[in-house]
């Protein structure tokens, strides 16, 4: 598909499930997802505050009128994935923002969300991307508690929660057609990194509420749940999620590990690009790997050790 039509229309991956590029840092970087059911849709993440023309084009581009929208439910706070809440809440007069219980109080005020964003990445990355963020009104949210159910037309959504990345995080299973909507919950990847049955995966883990046991934990679940398929943030569909949840957990073990080492966070990124090109596909080059993966490798190293040096204080104790 054209990178026009894939702005305007979306790309489908299911009857009434289409994947938006929400042109979040560059192409095929973070989607969102449209959900149309009998007349009604849902928007699961937003991207960032200048994504919502694009989403709204692809509302457009598929026949569907802004008063249908019934819900927008990020995965979680995140700005690449909730940035742009405030401003599609303000454009879709129907529609309820779904979150987790967690991200409910940054929904309505984003000024600590704001200030640790800042503090992690800076004032001018902040201001380029991600500025300003709106805030939603509480009178139009609702936190969506485990396993509780998002009835979309005659289509369900199942919430679970699926903490690791985030303990704001969950993710939305579409019993229609067996895909697990997952946000950072299943990893990240990119187009030309063995797409499709075996995607290369990275287990994002940033700071500050990286928890590998719920990782692992997230991970059983979404075993057991057995999806057809997987649709993650960041970026190609999963058609062979089983196989690509031992392969992400294999990697996420062998980073804990790595973890205990390292020196410095900028020795543990390295180590990272290192011990996790084993695991690239045989025509990927390690060098395009840390270029095209280079901001996930820096929070998921800084993520790293600031849950090791947490450890090691309350071992301290």
């Amino acid at each position: 598909m054209s990178a026009v039509a894939m702005e305007t229309t979306g790309e489908t991956i299911a009857p009434g499930l289409i994947q938006i590029d929400t042109g979040y840092l560059r192409a095929a970087h973070t989607a969102a997802y449209l959900v149309i059911e009998d007349g009604h849709a849902a928007i699961i993440d937003t991207g960032v505050g200048h994504s919502v023309p694009r989403i709204l084009s692809c509302l457009a581009g598929n026949g569907i009128d802004r008063g249908a929208v019934d819900w927008v439910i990020p995965s979680h706070v995140h700005l690449d994935h909730a940035g742009g809440a405030g401003g599609l809440m303000a454009a879709l007069p129907n529609a309820r923002l779904g979150v987790h219980p967690s991200g409910e109080p940054h929904m309505v005020d984003p000024t600590r969300l704001e200030s640790g964003v800042r503090a992690l990445y800076g004032d001018a990355f902040f201001d380029r991307e991600y500025a300003p963020l709106t805030p939603v009104p509480p009178t139009r949210i609702t936190a969506l508690d485990d396993g509780e159910t998002v009835v979309l037309g005659g289509r369900r959504l199942q919430v679970i929660h699926t903490p690791g990345h985030a303990w704001h995080q969950l993710s939305l299973f579409d019993e229609a057609s067996s895909v697990l909507i997952a946000g950072d919950a299943f990893g990240a990847s990119y187009p030309g990194y063995g797409e499709g049955d075996r995607p290369f995966l990275v287990p994002v883990v940033p700071p500050p509420q990286f928890d590998p046991d719920a990782y692992r934990a997230t991970l059983a679940r979404i075993r057991t749940l057995q999806p057809r398929r997987v649709a993650p943030a960041h970026f190609p569909i999963i058609d062979a999620p089983l196989a690509a949840a031992d392969r992400l957990q294999a990697m996420l073990e062998a980073a804990v590990e790595w973890s205990a080492d390292a020196q410095t966070p900028d020795e543990l990124q390295q180590w990272l690009v290192e011990g996790w090109a084993q695991w690239l596909p045989a025509d990927c080059e390690q060098r395009a790997f840390e270029r095209d993966f280079d901001l996930d490798l820096w929070l998921t190293a800084e993520g790293l050790w600031h849950w090791r040096r947490k450890q090691q204080r309350q071992a301290a104790r």
